[in-house]
């Protein structure tokens, strides 16, 4: 049977989730395919799953995070103890759950989506099903990543990394394993919008994504406030949620920039891209970034990026100096914010070049890349 199986943590808000079900759509355009979930999150799928697509999850609990902390926050013992057993035993179900799983697919392709399964894939996957693994994050090579690379991949057919940089970084990690095919497979986008007028924007400097630290946010609200007095009409909205809300409430009451800085919340993705179409520049503040898909989808809307170069390859996506402005020093990205905040003609002319560069992460160009790759297990399936 041509099938392809995708094994997934979850299928709630987050940009490997997006990429889970963007790829599942675009295999089942050839191919039967499952999503296996480890945990069914609410208010999930986030994003639109082909109805082609099945889903089966693994688990009925799901994570309690929030209810330890609750329970620790409290100083509440027994529930403390009762979170506690029950965190342990969703970690070993998660872990045993996707081992059964793989045992039983008899054939096909199975694609891995995170580190951790993808271990687990190389291990226990049978003789004769495509194993591939995916890395969708820049994980900086901590050490644990680095010797699942060099001694736990050795099932994997073909791993592929969103950057060619990390492609070349992970071949020369992985010189040891001669069966592994390590190959660059970007990211694409679903749908290209309507191409925007870049003259008709709000004085708006957006952001999108997790309020988490390693989004930097806090950074990006102190470097705007070093810039505002000099551009008094401008304002930054940040559009997303989670476990920095409170913090970044504070940061901006510290600066005094209740008037100017917006924490929107989290927007669904036609929100997403309606602001994207409003705003004039797009800034991003990560430390750490692998392929983020945000930063494709503001190019599509004809956004000029401010971003800072993370190790995980955004050249890439931001040709600094075409599209936007890629830095290395906080100064550099006030400078570079400040630049396009006052040049118009600049603004607009780097709108232009963001969107013709996203037209290269088309769904028909990257599509091209995966069928292809799969057709080869097919045809000699065949054989």
């Amino acid at each position: 049977m041509r099938k392809v199986t995708i094994l997934a943590l979850h299928l709630a808000y987050g940009g490997v989730e997006k990429a889970v079900c963007e790829f599942a759509n675009l295999m089942a355009e050839r191919y039967d395919v499952e999503i296996l979930s480890v945990y069914d999150m609410p208010n999930a799928p986030a994003y639109p799953i082909d109805s082609r697509v099945k889903v089966t999850y693994l688990l009925k609990d799901i994570p309690n995070r929030e209810e330890w902390k609750e329970a620790l926050h409290a100083r509440n013992i027994p529930s403390l103890l009762k979170e506690s057993v029950r965190a342990a035993a969703i970690l070993v179900q998660k872990r045993t759950s996707v081992i059964r799983a793989v045992r039983n697919i008899p054939s096909g392709v199975v694609v891995a989506m995170r580190d951790e399964h993808a271990v687990l894939l190389s291990r226990y996957g049978r003789a004769g099903v495509m194993k591939i693994a995916q890395l969708h994050q820049d994980h900086a090579y901590e050490k644990k990543l680095v010797r699942h690379f060099q001694h736990d991949y050795g099932g994997i057919d073909v791993f592929t990394l969103l950057s060619p940089k990390m492609e070349q970084e992970v071949q020369e990690l992985m010189q040891g394993n001669k069966h592994t095919r390590v190959l660059y497979v970007p990211n694409f986008m679903e749908t290209i919008p309507p191409e925007a007028d870049p003259r008709n924007r709000d004085r708006t400097v957006l952001s999108v994504g997790r309020l988490h630290p390693v989004k930097g946010y806090d950074r990006l609200i102190r470097l705007f406030a070093k810039i505002h007095e000099q551009f008094p009409a401008w304002k930054l909205v940040i559009v997303g949620s989670g476990e920095e809300q409170g913090r970044l409430e504070k940061c901006i009451s510290e600066f005094a920039l209740e008037g100017c800085v917006t924490l929107a919340g989290r927007y669904s993705a036609p929100e997403v891209q309606q602001a994207m179409t409003k705003a004039a520049v797009f800034a991003m503040s990560s430390y750490s970034e692998g392929f983020p898909f945000v930063l494709l989808e503001a190019m599509s809307c004809s956004l000029p990026i401010v971003a800072f170069d993370t190790r995980g390859g955004l050249n890439m996506l931001v040709h600094d100096g075409e599209n936007g402005r890629l830095v290395g020093q906080e100064e550099d990205f006030c400078e570079a914010l400040a630049c396009l905040m006052r040049d118009d003609a600049l603004r607009e002319k780097m709108a232009g070049s963001s969107r013709a560069l996203s037209l290269a992460f088309s769904r028909e160009a990257v599509g091209k890349i995966w069928f292809d790759l799969i057709e080869e297990h097919f045809q000699h399936e065949r054989e």
